[in-house]
């Protein structure tokens, strides 16, 4: 793990979340009437989106949420655990500008319990399982606890759980960021591959179900691992980009519950053959949790492929648009513990 590595993975994820932005909830063929085209540079969002009347560029709650959850860290001189976990959440909760625009309906909830002294770890009705909080939340945040866990997976399994805990505390959504997060904890290693990332996403969602069916946290749905495993011969499959895009939305899925959007990334980043700009077109045109897809696509191979598969249009666009975080700042503070 090296400083281009990290910031590869770190500025990966801010692009892709700004890029994806003004796609989201569309299909493809939806996309591609209403912007003309493939979306590959960052464009106004339409009014229909969560992003409208925001500047071009601006991040959404999927690397907003990173950022605070990076300051927490550096106020923590590099710790972590579920009571920082929670703290950047709550302060992430402050931020009007991004909180009260693109907060999704768990994280909303549990920041209020939290706000309460509320417990966040049952559910409010009693009810047997967590089947409607196994959602994509957790994952989209887990990339710099990828540059956190040194690439020991042990570690990536253990903060992904004490980040899930207060928001996505059942077995499918820790599977889902396990596997984002160790994923990008071995993308960021040296001599990474793509099969060691696969490999690595595999082991971290095997372990994560395991941990919440063990804790009584359950989530009713399919295997995430196997889903990751068909979702990787379907973007291998694909003759080309526009292929590997339906094939993915039609077969896998894009929506934001984690059976679709976490196994979706790895068919796009199988299917580009890992490179980084275009996993993040893939991700920002195939339709449905664009956002979140890109951001954590373009988090795991920034890291693979380093900050020079980035353009630095892209980044410096994505800064100016998001002056109210001081991103760079805060960036080269973070990376700046690990080196």
């Amino acid at each position: 793990m090296n400083k281009e590595k990290m910031l590869g993975a770190l500025y990966g994820a801010a692009v892709g979340d700004a890029l994806g932005a003004p796609t989201e909830l569309r299909n493809t063929d939806q996309i591609l009437e209403t912007f003309g085209g493939y979306v590959k540079e960052y464009t106004k969002s339409p009014n229909d989106t969560f992003s409208r009347d925001y500047p071009i560029g601006t991040v959404t709650d999927d690397f907003s949420m990173s950022y605070y959850l990076m300051k927490e860290i550096i106020k923590n001189n590099g710790a972590f655990d579920e009571l920082i976990a929670k703290q950047a959440i709550i302060n992430w909760g402050a931020d009007e500008h991004y909180f009260d625009k693109f907060s999704g309906p768990t994280t909303r909830a549990a920041i209020e319990n939290m706000k309460q002294g509320l417990p966040t770890d049952v559910d409010p009705f009693g009810l047997v399982n967590y089947n409607s909080m196994a959602t994509n939340g957790g994952a989209m945040k887990t990339i710099p606890l990828a540059i956190l866990a040194a690439g020991n997976l042990e570690k990536a399994l253990e903060y992904t759980i004490a980040m899930c805990k207060p928001t996505h505390y059942n077995s499918n959504a820790i599977s889902a960021a396990a596997a984002i997060c160790c994923a990008a904890t071995t993308a960021l290693t040296d001599g990474a591959t793509l099969e060691g990332i696969i490999e690595a996403a595999l082991w971290g969602a095997q372990k994560g179900k395991e941990f919440g069916k063990k804790n009584q946290h359950i989530s009713v749905g399919p295997d995430i691992a196997y889903k990751i495993q068909e979702a990787v011969k379907i973007g291998a499959s694909a003759k080309d980009f526009e292929d590997l895009l339906k094939q993915t939305a039609d077969k896998v899925g894009t929506n934001f519950l984690v059976q679709e959007s976490i196994p979706a990334v790895f068919s796009l980043l199988t299917g580009v053959n890992g490179d980084t700009m275009q996993g993040i077109y893939a991700a920002v045109n195939v339709g449905g949790d664009t956002d979140t897809m890109a951001s954590m696509l373009g988090g795991i191979l920034g890291g693979l492929n380093g900050l020079e598969s980035i353009p630095t249009a892209y980044i410096k666009k994505m800064q100016e648009a998001n002056q109210l975080l001081p991103l760079q700042a805060t960036i080269d503070e973070f990376v700046g513990l690990y080196l």
